[in-house]
């Protein structure tokens, strides 16, 4: 199981780097799409299918680590007035749908990307599934996350959750 949560921390770092990275890309390349059509009159022609996918993969690695962090809309419906085991019993229920939708979005997604594998985008003529492989990618890390969390194991992330959380701020010291 170290192994497992060690690749998986590994993981998470290599994909909050990543996702740092297609941010800044992204405003980047519409920034100077913007500026070379506006200014220069001639735009990139690939720049909106290229932020595009950008989006798409910074969407679905926000969604893994959302996960991981418990950032999901949940409802705190009458908290004081239900009994703490209810309570315990309903995060367990959302984690089961979270594991649920973990299933349905690596099996849908895998059928997505082999479905428009054959197809290209037009203006990169890049492979159609790349826009949608996160989908099974996020789908893996969600299941990952929502069976810890199930099973109420320790991922051994605490100082990378700390790292990443953005609350280790200059103005925190």
């Amino acid at each position: 199981m170290n192994a497992v949560t060690s690749f998986f921390r590994l993981l998470h770092t290599l994909l909050v780097i990543l996702a740092k990275t297609l941010l800044a890309a992204m405003v980047l390349l519409i920034a100077a799409n913007v500026f070379m059509r506006y200014v220069l009159n001639s735009g990139i022609t690939w720049s909106e299918e290229v932020a595009l996918v950008f989006v798409v993969w910074f969407t679905f690695i926000a969604l893994a680590l959302g996960v991981k962090q418990r950032l999901h809309i949940s409802l705190c419906l009458l908290p004081e007035k239900i009994s703490p085991k209810i309570d315990f019993l309903l995060s367990k229920l959302t984690d089961i749908v979270i594991l649920f939708m973990g299933y349905i979005m690596i099996h849908y997604g895998w059928i997505l990307v082999q479905f428009t594998s054959r197809s290209i985008l037009p203006a990169t003529g890049v492979p159609a599934s790349v826009l949608y492989f996160p989908l099974v990618l996020s789908g893996v890390l969600v299941l990952y996350e929502g069976g810890m969390n199930l099973l109420g194991l320790d991922k051994g992330d605490a100082n990378m959750d700390d790292k990443f959380s953005g609350r280790r701020c200059a103005s925190d010291v």
